[in-house]
């Protein structure tokens, strides 16, 4: 495992001077939190099949370290290349859509309201607490299922999707009234607020039903 060759880009990663070159990779001092980093070659050695992991440095960059056999032209096997791909950027985004995600559900989770995040073929993506009291069932037992199929009944079905497709075509937010199936067996009509949301691309991708508790009729247990 003797260093043949390095791009300029490595010395951002491992203290590598010109007389390195003919040492071996894994006496060099690295910024990478990896001490796996000589078994994975060898492994890569062993096996033949390559090898993809994403590594951070004390630095706190992020890099995608692959490691595959070199081939000759002639198909022998006579070494190994090492790439870094820098994933910092995509890492401190991925960081932010992580925190604004969990600002959502802190939000979700305290409101008030009876919410519920649906997609655009009105599978249940999210379910706060208060639908959890309001519908009768944990989030995770409705996560995935069909809102259409388990909440409505089954003769307003057919008018209760043709009313959230006109909104979500309109790309629009409005009000939908709806009877519902509710706990305990009730059915009230409800009126939702809906928020549709958009990618962006200004396209369609699901839409937030929110209810305020006391904005419902009751109708008689049936």
């Amino acid at each position: 495992l003797n260093i043949r060759r390095y791009t300029d880009r490595a010395t951002k990663i491992f203290k590598l001077i010109k007389s390195d070159i003919g040492r071996p990779f894994t006496d060099q001092v690295s910024d990478l939190i990896y001490p796996e980093l000589a078994a994975d070659a060898l492994e890569v050695l062993r096996t033949l099949v390559f090898m993809q992991k994403q590594i951070p440095t004390k630095d706190g960059r992020w890099f995608a370290i692959r490691i595959m056999p070199y081939r000759t032209f002639d198909d022998r096997i006579d070494g190994l290349v090492i790439t870094f791909i820098n994933l910092s950027d995509l890492k401190q985004v991925e960081l932010k859509l992580d925190e604004t995600e969990q600002m959502n559900r802190l939000l979700l989770n305290s409101s008030s309201d009876v919410i519920l995040k649906l997609s655009t073929d009105w599978k249940i993506l999210e379910f706060n607490p208060e639908a959890e009291k309001f519908f009768g069932k944990k989030r995770n037992d409705m996560a995935g299922h069909n809102f259409i199929q388990a909440y409505i009944p089954k003769p307003a079905r057919k008018k209760a999707e043709k009313e959230m497709k006109k909104l979500l075509n309109e790309t629009q937010d409005g009000k939908l009234k709806l009877q519902v199936m509710a706990a305990g067996g009730n059915l009230p009509v409800v009126e939702w607020s809906v928020h549709v949301l958009l990618n962006n691309l200004k396209i369609p991708v699901g839409m937030i039903l929110s209810l305020k508790k006391q904005s419902f009729i009751r109708e008689p247990k049936q």
